[in-house]
């Protein structure tokens, strides 16, 4: 049995805490940046600044 598919508690919990400490920009700002990723055609920046923003604003599941 391969140990890379045995969860571990203490890495979960490790991830979380640094999840946790990721201090999301305001909303504004957010909004600010998508448009500019936009104009400037990096749909990359723009994809992960939309993921931000829904975030920011508690439109996604996991929001806490």
């Amino acid at each position: 049995m391969s140990t890379a598919l045995v969860h571990r508690p203490t890495e979960h919990a490790a991830l979380k805490s640094v999840q946790c400490n990721v201090q999301t920009p305001p909303a504004v700002v957010l909004a600010e940046l998508l448009v500019e990723a936009r104009h400037a055609g990096d749909r990359y920046g723009a994809r992960i600044l939309d993921c931000m923003l829904d975030r920011a604003l508690g439109l996604t599941a996991g929001s806490s």
